[in-house]
């Protein structure tokens, strides 16, 4: 525990020091990140997230919840529709309101954050490797390794999982879904770019390149991991975007951290990761 409060404090102070002494490339990563943001990140998210949070409080989605690993389904489904945070996001708002256990938010956590499937698709697949067929395989290895992670995590975890409680509530006004969306959507901007600009600067400081480069930036900032090991191109390049998309990076622990508020613990969602690493990797380069 000390050495985290340690490194907690080393970190800023290092950080702030690169800005100082390196102006230049710290401006042009937060430019980079920020226009990365608005232009690629932000259309997709915030409509998916006010969608999303209305579905989740929805008649239907009730009743879907009534069937067993009802809300695993729903949550794994918009997870890989809508991508980071809208699963953390999901489990969260189910569990403030008394319809899941901790335990199970938990469990819903560590397999339902995954990268969207626009963002595999059209950014990965199209524009970082220009191999729509690339993107696609992307897709269908994140889906299987995410079931795969559900599996072991249950055994790991035992969660209840009889259904949903049902509390007779009225469902919160349309304004609630957007102000919730609106909020979460600037902690995830702010995130992405600071620790994608933590990322640059770190790899611009250590004076890496090749594969260490590209696994520092995806161990930061996962888009930025992709981007570097599409530039390496290959089968080598491929395999590293698929470790980068698996992982997703400290940005999205951030995501998933804010948007829980620290009434969730963080290791079933590390654990979950790890994992679904694991299995991006050797699924990958056994079948793609």
């Amino acid at each position: 525990m000390k050495r985290f409060s340690l490194l907690y404090t080393l970190f800023p102070i290092a950080f702030f020091l690169f800005l100082l002494f390196f102006p230049a490339v710290a401006g042009e990563a937060v430019l980079s990140r920020t226009v990365f943001f608005v232009t690629k990140v932000f259309p997709t998210l915030f409509p998916a997230l006010c969608l999303s949070g209305m579905l989740v409080a929805s008649p239907m989605a009730k009743r879907l919840y009534r069937f067993p690993f009802g809300v695993e389904g729903t949550l794994l489904l918009l997870g890989v529709l809508c991508g980071f945070p809208v699963g953390a996001r999901g489990a969260m708002q189910l569990y403030e309101a008394g319809k899941i256990t901790k335990r199970r938010a938990e469990f819903l956590c560590g397999f339902s954050n995954l990268a969207s499937a626009p963002f595999l698709l059209g950014v990965v697949g199209n524009s970082l490797f220009e191999s729509p067929a690339l993107g696609w395989r992307f897709l269908a290895l994140q889906t299987v390794c995410a079931l795969l992670t559900a599996g072991v995590l249950y055994l790991c975890l035992r969660p209840p999982c009889p259904g949903i409680t049902e509390d007779g509530g009225r469902e919160p006004p349309l304004l609630s879904h957007i102000t919730a969306a609106t909020r979460t959507v600037a902690e995830v901007g702010g995130m992405l770019i600071f620790f994608g600009t933590a990322g640059v600067c770190a790899g611009s400081l250590l004076r890496l390149s090749g594969i260490p480069a590209v696994l520092l930036s995806s161990l930061f900032e996962f888009s930025a991991g992709c981007n570097q090991a599409s530039a390496m191109g290959g089968r080598v390049g491929e395999l590293l975007a698929a470790l980068s998309v698996g992982f997703s990076g400290l940005c999205v622990l951030g995501q998933v951290a804010a948007v829980t508020k620290g009434k969730l613990s963080l290791l079933p969602y590390l654990g979950g990761k790890v994992i679904q690493t694991a299995l991006m990797g050797v699924l990958f380069f056994l079948f793609a």
